[in-house]
Parts: structure tokens; sequence; C-alpha cells
């Protein structure tokens, strides 16, 4: 590509769809990649160096008082010297990762949305980037699927005070009725040069290949690309687990009973005898899969998308 500054591809998860898995693939082959100019910087790094910063810029126009505070001025400094540091030439191609580019898995769970903050952060991040991006890669997943992972993810990292029950999260959700295309609405806006390539997770298994090399470009061979040693991906947890943890949440409190999450997880292992993690009843799925259904046709067929399909 012929540019005179490098070309920013992101990445932006979401939350709960292999963005792990993505991510130490090319963390992996990053040193190979970046012969054939092409960056990609360890999503902590990114996470690090630019979304907390971005984050932080935005709870603040929130009105959120957090304790460290990165004004307009300070954020655009960090930016630059985030890029500057990548140390990419002209025409050269960045891949930028990290699922918390809208918000945090916390932020779904309490609102029953698809990140009740992304108004006020995705246009932050995608601001402060100096160079064009040309590209926006993304997966979208079944609403009943994705908020229950992310209630899971979410009663991991929780602190006792913040835990909200499992009916108050499906409450959230079936009320609000979540949209992905909502959510690409902002992603649209906020990245008006790029082309989206989205994908659906239940389809992933079959596209891994083809998202790696959509998001490497032409000059790289996804083929040719090294596995990571150990896959680093948590298994999900039993729809026995979660029970029991919250039987313990409702017993002794939040903060004893996130003491043993662990402990609990490991006595109740997800597999044949204990099934995944699902809080939704048939109806409630069958209609929230009708609601993904109708959002995925609303979004494969606007302009700018492409929709990769498994067949």
């Amino acid at each position: 590509m012929d540019s005179d500054t490098p070309v920013v591809v992101v990445h932006g998860g979401v939350h709960k769809t292999a963005t792990s898995h993505i991510q130490s693939i090319l963390q992996r082959n990053a040193g190979r990649m970046r012969k054939s100019g092409v960056h990609y910087v360890h999503h902590r790094d990114t996470r690090k160096h630019y979304t907390v910063p971005c984050q932080l810029n935005g709870y603040e126009k929130l009105g959120l008082n957090y304790k460290t505070k990165v004004p307009d001025e300070v954020l655009s400094r960090k930016a630059q010297t985030f890029f500057d540091g990548i140390g990419a030439g002209p025409g050269e191609r960045i891949i930028i990762s990290d699922e918390n580019m809208p918000g945090h898995s916390g932020h779904c769970v309490r609102s029953g949305q698809l990140y009740n903050r992304r108004d006020v952060l995705v246009p932050i991040f995608a601001g402060h980037v100096p160079y064009p991006v040309t590209e926006v890669h993304l997966a979208i997943r079944n609403y009943a699927d994705f908020f229950a992972s992310t209630f899971i993810e979410f009663l991991r990292s929780a602190k006792g005070e913040n835990v909200i029950p499992e009916a108050l999260m499906k409450r959230a959700v079936l009320s609000n009725l979540p949209s992905w295309s909502g959510f690409i609405d902002v992603i649209e806006t906020c990245f008006p040069q790029a082309q989206l390539m989205l994908w659906r997770h239940e389809d992933f298994g079959d596209l891994s290949q083809v998202v790696i090399g959509n998001l490497c470009g032409p000059d790289i061979d996804p083929d040719t690309l090294v596995s990571p040693k150990r896959k680093r991906g948590r298994p999900s947890a039993s729809h026995r687990a979660v029970q029991e943890l919250l039987i313990e949440i409702e017993r002794n409190g939040a903060e004893a009973a996130l003491a043993r999450r662990v402990e609990i997880q490991d006595a109740y292992p997800r597999g044949s005898e204990y099934p995944g993690y699902d809080p939704w009843t048939a109806s409630e799925r069958a209609h929230l899969t009708r609601l993904y259904d109708r959002d995925t046709a609303d979004i494969a067929a606007r302009s700018r998308v492409t929709l990769l399909s498994a067949g």
C-alpha cells in the first residue's frame, strides 16, 4: 500500500469471542511479521499505554471520579508516544488489538446493553490514532451466549461489593434488548474511512485462518504462522459451578464466596457431567436468537461491512 504514513488495523474484540486466541497467534509471530512491514503490538502494551489512558479520559468526561486523571492534552501526548514507539514506516501496517476498546464485560452485565459507555469510549479511542485506520475487525456473538459468558467473566474478576445477582443481569438484558446493529453504528461513525471485517463467533472455528489472514494483510500467509506453544484460554465455567457460587454468595456474602471461586470451579469442571453455564429458558434463548439473526442480517447488508461466511 502506498502511503506517506503507516496505516492502522484495529482488532476490537469483542469479549468472549476468541480474542485471546487471535492475540496469542499474532504475538507468537510478531517478530517475523515485522520483517514484512506488519507490526503487531502486544495487547497488554496497547491496553496499558493506549486503551487505559483513553478510558480514563472518557471516564472523566462521564463524570466518574477516578483517582488517575488523563486530561485531553496528556492523552494526546501519550497516544503520539505510543504510536511513535512502534517504529512503523510509511505504508507499513500496524495491528492493535484490545477487546476493551468499547468498555468492559462488567459494563455489559450491569446494564444489559452492549457496552453502555461505547458512545464516549470508542470515539476517544478512534480519535487519537494519528494514522489512517483502514480496517476494523470485530466478532459478534449470539446474545444469549455472549451475556452468559460475560457474566462468568464478571464473576471471575468482580469485587464483593460489585456483584449483581443472575436475575438482575437477565432482567437488564431482556428489558434493554441488546443490539449489535447499534454497536456497529458507533464503529462505523468513529472509523469513517475504515472497512469493517466482521464474523460470527459461532463460525470462528471454520474461519480462524481467514480471520488471521485478513488481520495480517496480503503480505503474510497465515498458513506459515506458528501456533502458540500453549493454549492460554481459560475453560468456561459449568452451570453447576456458577449456581454453587451464586448460592455461596447468598449464604456467606460476596466477598467470602468470591474467594472460593477457583475452588468451586475446580470442583465442578465443565464437561459431560457438568454442562456449560446457561441462565436462559428455552423461550428466552429463542427470543434472543431471533434478535441476533435479525441484527446479523442488517449488519451484513451494509456497504462498508464484510461479514465472513463459514460456507
